[in-house]
């Protein structure tokens, strides 16, 4: 069976999302009674890192898609959610999907709402127009007055406490053995290249020119090895290998948030999570510390770095301690609130940040093995709806690991992926994102980097 396997250890680098459902997996699958030999690596002191794309509040569990594969996913997805395992992170409060009536993304609306309704999980009301909408809000709520658009309300789904749900996955793991270290990587390390090897523990490697991996050297100089890496980095992943600087492309996504009076809290609670799939904004009710988030999805904004098209900016960035956002994104936030929840547009800002996806056109995830390294698996390439599939995440990344997973996933989610395909939740026109400091358009082609792979590696 491919994949590591005791005696073999194995190193995941990054406890995010990724990582902390690989880690969990393995140990309860082929490593059961020997997770002692995983170890999970992470920059946070208290992983996940906080300015990891998961260390979040929440994020949308919906199934609320246009392509029938994520939408069933979604579905399977929420039947974990609601297990006793994950319950506790996950708020079932519905998503309200909406678009102006005249834009192109009312086509995406329209065909989410028929894949749901004809979904045996379906609990979907019928379309809706303009005045109509707020029929979708409880009653004592103000909200816009929704001119122009057309929505539905999804009684399946509603949002996910993110960092919450990936720190237990990380209690979980540690509690079966995982050991979890603090260190950030700073490089890939191989052994000399070769045909092909195997190392101490008998596992086969077939590797190129790069060689077999034998670890990472992390930041303060430290070396941690093993006979197997699985390199879970999110969008810091293009720092390790170049080769995905496009092809997993880090794109800031602009975030805000209000803190709620106690009384605002009142009206607010009871609300659903509102998703606008012509300008991307979608907006959460308030947690349980009276914060309402505020997000846009998009084609995000790029922070050119050195050679690479684009690298997380954080404010764990030396020198971006405090992190604005572009005006301009600040000025669509504020916008998008007023159409969903005009009364809050005059509160103050709580905070602003960006959240850094690793993109994919497609949409599709990376869960595969490096072309050149067999002992290299790769687990990135969220682009940004990921998080609601976190209950079957590691079963995903164990079954690409054993190659178990059916033929399509393997070659959508494989290293190159299909770049016919485009992730039509942020449009089906051109791709356009935006210089964080100078605000011009850039374009950045996805397949740009690993076309001078390996072809004997491709699915």
């Amino acid at each position: 069976m491919p994949g590591p396997q005791p005696p073999q250890t194995v190193l995941i680098v990054g406890a995010g999302e990724f990582g902390a459902t690989a880690a969990l997996a393995l140990a309860e699958g082929p490593y059961k009674g020997r997770a002692d030999l995983i170890t999970l690596v992470d920059r946070g002191v208290e992983p996940p890192a906080v300015d990891a794309a998961s260390s979040d509040y929440n994020k949308i569990v919906r199934a609320d898609y246009a392509d029938g594969l994520y939408q069933r996913f979604a579905v399977d997805a929420m039947h974990e959610w609601r297990s006793p395992r994950w319950r506790d992170h996950f708020h079932e409060c519905g998503v309200v999907v909406a678009s102006a009536a005249s834009h192109p993304q009312a086509k995406y609306v329209r065909t989410s709402h028929a894949l749901n309704a004809e979904s045996s999980c379906a609990d979907v009301g019928p379309f809706a127009a303009e005045d109509d909408i707020k029929q979708f809000y409880p009653a004592e709520l103000r909200t816009g007055g929704f001119a122009g658009d057309v929505a539905y309300k999804n009684c399946v789904g509603g949002w996910a406490a993110s960092r919450d749900a990936v720190v237990e996955a990380i209690r979980l793991a540690r509690e079966l053995g995982v050991e979890v270290l603090t260190a950030e990587a700073d490089s890939l390390l191989y052994h000399a290249p070769a045909s092909s090897s195997s190392s101490s523990s008998s596992f086969s490697t077939n590797v190129g020119a790069r060689g077999a991996a034998r670890g990472i050297k992390t930041r303060d100089g430290r070396t941690l090895e093993a006979d197997f890496v699985i390199l879970a980095c999110g969008s810091w992943t293009p720092r390790l290998l170049p080769e995905l600087k496009t092809n997993c492309l880090p794109t800031g996504q602009t975030v805000a948030t209000v803190k709620l009076t106690e009384a605002e809290m009142r009206e607010y609670e009871g609300m659903p999570v509102t998703l606008c799939m012509d300008t991307g904004f979608y907006v959460f009710p308030p947690n349980k510390d009276r914060v309402l988030k505020f997000a846009i999805h998009d084609r995000g904004w790029l922070a050119p770095t050195a050679s690479f098209p684009s690298l997380p900016r954080t404010a764990l960035s030396p020198g971006y301690a405090s992190q604005p956002i572009p005006s301009v994104a600040l000025a669509a936030l504020k916008r998008g609130l007023a159409r969903v929840h005009p009364q809050l547009v005059y509160k103050p800002i709580n905070e602003v940040r960006l959240c850094w996806y690793s993109d994919r056109e497609s949409g599709d995830f990376l869960l595969d093995y490096h072309p050149e390294c067999t002992n290299l698996f790769v687990a990135a390439g969220g682009s940004g709806h990921a998080f609601k599939f976190l209950p079957l995440f590691g079963s995903w990344i164990l079954g690409s690991l054993q190659r178990n997973l059916p033929a399509e996933l393997l070659r959508l989610w494989s290293f190159h992926g299909d770049p016919s395909r485009l992730d039509k939740s942020r449009g089906e026109g051109p791709i356009i994102r935006r210089d964080l400091d100078s605000g011009r358009v850039v374009e950045v082609g996805g397949q740009e980097g690993v076309e001078g792979l390996s072809a004997r590696a491709k699915l």
